[in-house]
């Protein structure tokens, strides 16, 4: 102070001062840069697991909708018998068998979850995060629902066509032992409760064929909005 060089001295605190707060203001830049970076990856990561669950989610409705056109074209292959009067004989008997033949709905829903139990804020794009809760929470459970309602009959129908079937016993060939049918009646594609059987099949056949269609439809707009956004940058 005496030599005057009080001033100096300040200036040189002053910078000190300054330069230690940009070192933390860059440490705290550096340090939030990496626990986005951090977040970020977690989101691709969960992202692309939703995204391998639909993909599979899509194969398996793609499986049931095969099935369902298969059984809508024995539907309208037996009406066509009744129709015309045909009687029964063995060559057919495979064909009425695949008539109870069936199918599921099944979401894998797991990744979802996942993502949901640590915190869907972790989506950082609003009108994703909506997306995917609207299907998930809400629209789902409706899905499985009406599904399970359309295909409320199933199980009485197998055993009310293997009723009419007649009698089983059991045969051995080639070591092994099968079911065999004997006396399977040859008015049977005339007989009322068979026509019952193939309406009821026919009807929940086609709102089950709408309900994977529509899905799968729903499925891709899903696949793209976060293909999308995991390629985001």
């Amino acid at each position: 102070m005496e030599t005057g060089k009080t001033g100096k001295y300040l200036k040189y605190a002053i910078g000190e001062i300054i330069l230690v707060v940009i070192g933390i203001l860059i440490a705290l830049n550096i340090n939030n840069w990496n626990e986005q970076k951090k977040d970020r990856n977690y989101e691709v990561k969960m992202l692309s697991e939703i995204l391998n669950a639909i993909e599979e989610d899509e194969k398996s409705f793609n499986i049931m909708l095969d099935r369902t056109l298969i059984l809508d074209s024995m539907a309208n292959y037996f009406m066509t018998l009744s129709k015309s009067n045909v009687a029964y004989h063995d060559s057919i008997f495979s064909k009425v068998f695949s008539l109870n033949s069936g199918t599921s709905f099944q979401i894998n829903s797991g990744p979802y979850q996942a993502i949901k139990s640590s915190g869907l804020d972790k989506i950082s794009n609003d009108s994703l995060r909506n997306k995917l809760i609207n299907f998930y929470d809400f629209k789902v459970p409706l899905y499985i629902g009406r599904f399970n309602h359309v295909n409320r009959n199933y199980q009485e129908n197998i055993e009310a066509l293997l009723s009419l079937l007649g009698e089983r016993h059991i045969e051995i060939a080639n070591g092994r032992n099968f079911v065999a049918w004997q006396d399977i009646p040859i008015d049977i594609f005339q007989q009322q409760k068979f026509l019952e059987i193939l309406s009821d099949i026919a009807w929940r056949t086609n709102v089950s064929k709408r309900i994977f269609m529509d899905r799968l439809v729903e499925l891709q707009h899903l696949t793209l909005a976060i293909t999308s956004e995991i390629n985001h940058d």
